[in-house]
């Protein structure tokens, strides 16, 4: 490294010109092409607060000479990870019943210069999470709606945790090493 800062040869960091001037970033509240009411406020949220904590300006309206960092949620989906043994707690032998769901998350942002309307930078992220069911709530093994709501509602407050992982991958390769 020495050797080659020492012959004028430095690294360069994508997007970090940008991020450091005092032109500012806007963020708009995602658009959510997914069925999950309200998931697009939370990825929004978790990317403004991925860029404060690195020191960005964050803007709270489009400016004319600014840039426009535009995202989407793509993708939510949860299916049964693992599911318990067979006879589980007093179930017929062939049933069983999901102990653990897998949440899949995907979202498509698009960094765009307002002053030219050219796109510096897009990319798409996906993340994961496991989510224990309660099956303990479950008095009724037989009913559809024993379990739903409550299973549901824990499904929806791993969006923060997996928001803020894929906010991570996202300020990562805005300014990783080219």
């Amino acid at each position: 490294m020495l050797g080659l800062s020492g012959c004028g040869y430095t690294l360069s960091h994508r997007l970090r010109g940008e991020f450091q001037s005092k032109r500012g970033l806007f963020v708009p509240v995602f658009h959510n092409y997914t069925e999950e009411t309200g998931a697009e406020r939370i990825f929004t949220s978790a990317l403004v607060k991925e860029l404060e904590s690195h020191g960005n300006i964050v803007m709270d309206h489009k400016g004319e000479d600014g840039l426009e960092l535009r995202g989407a949620v793509t993708g939510i989906s949860y299916a049964p990870s693992v599911l318990s043994d067979f006879g589980y707690k007093g179930l017929q032998v062939y049933r069983r019943l999901p102990v653990e769901l897998g949440l899949n998350v995907s979202v498509a942002l698009t960094l765009v210069d307002t002053r030219t309307g050219k796109v510096l930078w897009s990319g798409s992220f996906a993340g994961f999470r496991r989510v224990e069911t309660p099956t303990n709530r479950t008095y009724d093994f037989e009913a559809p709606s024993s379990l739903g709501l409550f299973t549901l509602s824990l499904v929806e407050t791993r969006y923060q945790d997996v928001a803020r992982d894929i906010m991570r991958d996202v300020y990562d390769a805005m300014v990783e090493f080219f």
